[in-house]
C-alpha cells in the first residue's frame, strides 16, 4: 500500500470519529501548547527583569529609607539631622575606599509643576550630579545637573521625555533654556532626558516609577526651597556605583555596617539589583521547568489515550484486518496502516497544540504587556515530541493489529 494511501486512510477514519479523535488528541494539543506558551513566557519574563534591572543601573547599590512609626521614629529623632543623609554618603564614600566608582543621592519633592497653564503628571526629585551616570540615564539634549548648580542652589531642571511632550511639544529646541513653575518659583530647563522604557506599575524592591515624568532640580537647590525641616536630610535613596573588580555582596555589607554604626536605628534597606536579577531568574527557571514537567505529563496522558484509542481501533476493525490479509495485506502492511493512523493523530494534535501555544502566548502577553517571543526551537522540540508520542504509543496496538491470524480475524463479530 502506497504512504499517500495510508495517510488518506487515517485521516478519514479521524474525520469519521471526529469527537473520539478530538477528544484523543487534547493531551497532544495542551502539552505542545504548554511547552511553546511556557517558553515564550519565560522569554519575556526573563526579558522583563533585565529591562526593570537597566532601568536602576548596573553595578549598583542602593540605599533605601526604611519609614519608621512610634518609638524608633523617636529614637532615631534625637540625633539630628536623621533619617538618610549627605554625611552618610561622606562616610560611605570615605570609608569604602577604592571600591566606589560614583555616587548620587536623590530626595523626591512635593510640589506641582506648571507651565502656561499646563500641569503634566510629574515627579519632582532633588539630585547630585552623579545621578544620571549611576542609573544610565543619559541626556537627549542639553546637559545633566552639575557640580556649580549645586554649590549655588540654581534654579534649573532637567526633564524626561513625557514631561518635554506633555510642555513643549512643538518647539525645535525641546524647551531647553525656558523656565517652568516649580512650586512657586521658576525653573530654568537646561536639559531633556533620553526616553526610557518605563517600569511597571506594582511597586516593589524593583519599581521606580516613570523616568520620563521625571522633573529634576539640583539637591541642594530642593533642600533650600522646599524643606521644612531643617534637622532631617531625609534621602530617599544613595545610589553607589561600584567598581567592577569589587564582589557587590560584600560591598553591601561594608556598607551596612557603616551606616549601621551611625544609626541609631536601621532606618535603611540596601538592595542589589544584580543579586535581584539572578534570584529572579533562579525562580523562573524552576517554575518554566515545573510547567515543562507538567506539559511532559500531559504528552505522557495523550499518548496513553492514542494507544487506548488505536487498541479499541483494532478491536472495531478486526474484520477488516482479515479481509485485507486475505486479499494479499502482508503484516508489514498492516503494522504500518495502524502506525501511520497513530501518526496523524498525534501530528495533528501537534499542529492544533502550536496554534494554541501562539494563541495564549499572544493572550498573556496582551494581558500582561509584555513581549513574549516565539521560540522556533520551541516549535519544533514540542511538535517532534508529539509526533514521537504517536509513533511510541501507537507501536503496540499496529503489532497486535498487524499479529492477529486472518482465519479467526475473518470470522470475528
Amino acid at each position: 500500500m502506497l504512504l499517500t494511501q495510508s495517510i488518506s486512510i487515517g485521516v478519514l477514519e479521524i474525520a469519521a470519529h471526529k469527537m473520539r479523535s478530538m477528544l484523543t488528541m487534547l493531551g497532544v494539543i495542551f502539552g505542545v501548547a504548554a511547552v511553546i506558551a511556557t517558553v515564550a513566557i519565560g522569554a519575556g519574563a526573563e526579558q522583563e527583569t533585565l529591562r526593570e534591572i537597566s532601568l536602576l543601573g548596573t553595578n549598583n547599590i542602593r540605599i533605601r529609607k526604611v519609614p519608621l512609626e512610634g518609638a524608633e521614629k523617636a529614637k532615631a529623632a534625637k540625633r539630628a539631622p536623621f533619617g538618610l543623609t549627605m554625611s552618610d554618603v561622606a562616610a560611605v564614600r570615605e570609608l569604602s575606599g577604592g571600591l566606589l566608582v560614583e555616587d548620587a543621592v536623590s530626595r523626591q519633592v512635593k510640589a506641582t509643576v506648571s507651565y502656561e497653564g499646563e500641569t503634566p503628571p510629574v515627579t519632582v526629585l532633588g539630585v547630585t550630579r552623579g545621578y544620571s551616570e549611576v542609573i544610565s540615564f543619559t541626556t537627549a539634549a542639553g546637559r545633566f545637573i552639575n557640580q556649580f548648580d549645586m554649590e549655588d542652589q540654581k534654579r534649573v531642571c532637567v526633564i524626561g521625555d513625557d514631561v518635554r511632550q506633555a510642555v513643549f511639544p512643538l518647539d525645535e529646541n525641546r524647551g531647553l533654556g525656558k523656565d517652568i513653575k516649580i512650586g512657586d518659583r521658576q525653573y530654568t530647563v537646561v536639559g531633556v532626558m533620553s526616553r526610557k522604557s518605563a517600569a511597571p506599575a506594582g511597586g516593589g524592591v524593583l519599581d521606580v516609577g516613570n523616568l520620563n515624568q521625571y522633573v529634576m532640580i539640583p539637591f541642594s537647590a530642593a533642600m533650600a526651597y522646599f524643606v521644612v525641616d531643617p534637622r532631617m536630610e531625609d534621602l530617599d535613596e544613595i545610589i553607589v556605583e561600584v567598581s567592577p573588580h569589587a564582589d557587590l555582596q560584600e560591598t553591601a555589607d561594608l556598607i551596612g555596617r557603616i551606616l549601621q554604626r551611625r544609626h541609631e536605628v536601621k532606618d535603611f534597606e540596601i538592595i542589589i539589583p544584580e543579586e535581584l536579577l539572578k534570584q529572579k531568574q533562579r525562580i523562573q527557571r524552576i517554575f518554566g521547568y515545573t510547567l515543562i514537567a507538567i506539559a511532559g505529563i500531559s504528552l505522557l496522558v495523550g499518548g496513553i489515550g492514542i494507544m487506548n484509542i488505536m487498541l479499541s481501533t483494532v478491536t472495531q476493525r478486526t474484520r477488516e484486518i482479515g479481509v485485507r490479509r486475505a486479499i494479499g495485506a502482508t503484516e508489514r502492511d498492516i503494522l504500518s496502516q495502524f502506525i501511520i493512523e497513530s501518526l496523524v493523530l498525534s501530528i495533528a494534535g501537534g499542529i492544533l497544540g502550536v496554534g494554541l501555544g501562539f494563541l495564549l502566548a499572544h493572550v498573556i502577553s496582551a494581558y500582561m504587556r509584555w513581549n513574549t517571543p516565539i521560540s522556533v526551537p520551541a516549535i519544533i522540540v514540542s511538535f517532534s515530541v508529539s509526533a514521537l508520542t504517536g509513533l511510541i504509543f501507537g507501536l503496540y496496538p499496529a503489532m497486535k493489529a498487524a499479529q492477529l491470524d486472518p482465519i479467526e480475524a475473518l470470522r470475528y463479530e
